[in-house]
């Protein structure tokens, strides 16, 4: 079978598959979830000065970190629980937890507001960071409860509703400019919340209170998820912030800015597709948990696709780059181009292996991702930290950092394949056959 054969018998199968539809399906909604800001942005960048947009940044970052632990990870949970029962109790166990951990860093920011007392602006950005915590991550159990009942196209509506609050209420709270953007983004997590939790039974049935003994017993079942999916992400947010703070000492702001452009708009199209695939596939790895061959079956098609998919548009990205943010961006941009050049097998390998590893939490190896995560810290560190002091180079602290993503990638994407029961030889002979079709590029870049 000759390329175009295998091209259009691909296409042909996408079609008919549910779980292609469902991936493109949630793929285009998030997609318009992410198009919304930017459309927005045209307006909010009218509407309050650069740092204003800092603060925003700054405690968005804050209650990010703290929503990740707000839950206890339980959230994750709702996807593995075989009943609709179970995913009320887990649910509502999450819940609780949620509520007593804002509570307490409620607790915690009125004391540091008492203490320090900060100027208004300030008090208020503060205070909004339990409730956007809280409400974050009550929206995420509504996310996974979609994802373990496949309603996806329900939560593609969930992520463009979000999106689209978030940018009316900005601009709307523009009358409050030091505190509008943040307000603007909790407002709409609570809006969001509230309107799709009386559209779901089991989150409709969230109930605050003491714990009950059916709500301890699925919790110590599920105990892998606090006791080291929260560390874990924890290591994986630190670990993408890594260059955001090192580069700057080590290079200066343009450089930084460079780096953070080129890497913003490659990594975009990558998380949206990563998201979308994980979040269809955990559901359907975890249907065919009990059914190996099934498993093996899908996971190895998936695969292959993700393979063919990246191959080509990240080859030409990795020998054209340059020329590419050039032409788009303009001559100033050239040299983020040149960056993305040596970013772009890291994130083709980001691309295979971060959807593939939901199979852990199929699995639940929570453990081997906590560990993971904490090496792969390890390892940007140090490659930032000898591109920085030794070498003193940026495009030589890129490659390395570069270089660390693609092993631990790669390590990851094999590590999912064999937890799925995927033959690994079968599968590394498929991916140097796409390898080699990308010597034609490989050549015209050398003969141009």
């Amino acid at each position: 079978m000759n390329f175009s054969s295998y091209f259009r018998n691909s296409i042909r199968r996408f079609n008919q598959s549910e779980f292609y539809k469902n991936i493109a399906s949630l793929f285009t909604g998030m997609v318009l979830a992410r198009a919304v800001p930017f459309v927005f942005a045209l307006a909010i960048a009218r509407l309050y000065a650069p740092e204003q947009f800092g603060d925003f940044v700054l405690y968005l970052t804050i209650a990010s970190v703290l929503s990740i632990i707000s839950a206890g990870k339980y959230e994750k949970a709702i996807i593995l629980v075989e009943t609709s029962a179970e995913r009320k109790l887990i649910g509502n166990f999450a819940q609780k937890i949620n509520a007593a951990v804002n509570l307490i860093a409620l607790v915690i920011v009125g004391l540091i507001i008492l203490v320090l007392q900060p100027e208004t602006s300030q008090k208020l950005h503060i205070l909004l960071v339990p409730f956007y915590a809280y409400f974050f991550s009550a929206i995420q159990l509504i996310r996974n409860i979609f994802i373990s009942k496949k309603q996806f196209n329900r939560l593609s509506v969930l992520e463009i509703t979000r999106a689209v609050l978030t940018g009316v209420l900005q601009c709307a709270f523009f009358l409050f400019p030091a505190t509008g953007l943040f307000l603007g983004a909790v407002v709409a997590q609570l809006f969001t919340f509230f309107v799709f939790s009386f559209r779901v039974e089991e989150a409709s049935l969230f109930r605050l209170g003491k714990f009950t003994e059916e709500e301890k017993v699925l919790a110590q079942r599920y105990i892998k998820f606090p006791k080291f999916s929260i560390l874990s992400e924890v290591m994986n947010f630190v670990s993408s912030q890594l260059p955001v703070f090192l580069f700057k000492p080590f290079f200066g702001d343009k450089m930084l800015g460079l780096y953070s452009f080129s890497h913003r708009y490659i990594s975009v199209p990558v998380q949206l597709l990563s998201i979308s695939i994980s979040s269809v596939y955990i559901q359907n790895a975890k249907t065919l948990e009990q059914t190996p061959a099934k498993l093996k079956e899908l996971t190895y098609s998936l695969f292959r696709k993700q393979v063919l998919l990246g191959i080509f548009p990240f080859a030409v990205l990795g020998f054209w780059g340059q020329q590419i943010f050039s032409i788009l961006f303009g001559d100033e941009w050239a040299f983020s181009g040149y960056l993305a050049q040596f970013i772009a097998p890291w994130l083709y390998f980001v691309m295979l292996g971060s959807p593939l590893s939901a199979i852990l939490i199929v699995k639940e190896k929570q453990n081997v991702s906590m560990w993971y995560n904490v090496f792969l810290l390890i390892a940007r560190i140090a490659s930032l930290l000898i591109g920085g002091l030794i070498l003193k180079d940026v495009v030589s602290t890129v490659i390395l950092y570069s270089l660390s993503g693609v092993i631990f990638f790669a390590f990851l994407t094999i590590y999912s394949l064999l937890l799925a029961g995927v033959n690994l030889i079968q599968a590394g002979i498929y991916f140097l056959k796409m390898v080699l079709l990308i010597i034609p590029i490989a050549l015209l870049k050398i003969w141009l």
